[in-house]
């Protein structure tokens, strides 16, 4: 009786031990996968492609405006296929380099223009796929400026955006290094940024 109750004991042990675990891991993925907008996150949607990311800001009413592959328009510099009828997608800021500023929450709205890839933020220990026809996304704040993280790993260091998934024969070249700065910086730099509306070319 006395073993039948010490493995019984064990037993219910480790199931409240899993429970413990299960509940925690729930609970910080929630954190991750749903900021709350009342936390006023940046929006920033990450689209991927051979071989290269591009960013897009949601600009100044933090709204992404809707996209569609269908309405890539090379001729116009319409890259991504914005709606150009959507009021959202006016003050939308497309970019090939990332800035962030610190302490500051970032949602990040992920998609795919070919394949399946993979954001990988090594730094941050975020990642998560992107695919074609569906957005996913993560949500963190950056703590610690480049600058910062210069003074303390070495001047070579940057924050970078990688792709872990083999898409093909570039796949190792597939990566963004990106900025995190003061407000201060981050807002002098979206500011001289063009939006959709003075960047696309007229017909």
């Amino acid at each position: 009786d006395g073993i039948r109750y010490c493995l019984l004991s064990r037993g219910l042990g480790d199931v409240y031990k899993r429970q413990g675990f299960i509940t925690y891991g729930l609970l910080t993925w929630s954190d991750v996968m749903n900021l709350q907008k009342d936390n006023d996150p940046i929006v920033v949607e990450l689209y991927a492609q051979q071989f290269n990311w591009k960013a897009r800001y949601a600009g100044n009413d933090n709204v992404l405006g809707k996209s569609n592959v269908r309405l890539i328009d090379i001729d116009r510099a319409n890259i991504l296929g914005l709606d150009e009828n959507d009021p959202n997608a006016q003050d939308d800021v497309i970019t090939t380099e990332l800035h962030l500023p610190v302490n500051r929450p970032i949602l990040f709205v992920l998609s795919s223009l070919d394949f399946i890839h993979s954001a990988f933020m090594p730094h941050f220990r975020a990642q998560m796929n992107c695919v074609p026809g569906l957005s996913t996304q993560f949500a963190f704040t950056p703590t610690k400026t480049t600058a910062e993280m210069k003074d303390s790993e070495g001047e070579d260091f940057e924050y970078v955006l990688l792709c872990n998934k083999i898409c093909g024969s570039a796949h190792f070249n597939m990566q963004m290094k990106f900025i995190v700065e003061s407000e201060e910086d981050y807002n002098k730099w979206i500011s001289s940024q063009k939006t959709i509306q003075n960047s696309l070319t007229i017909k």
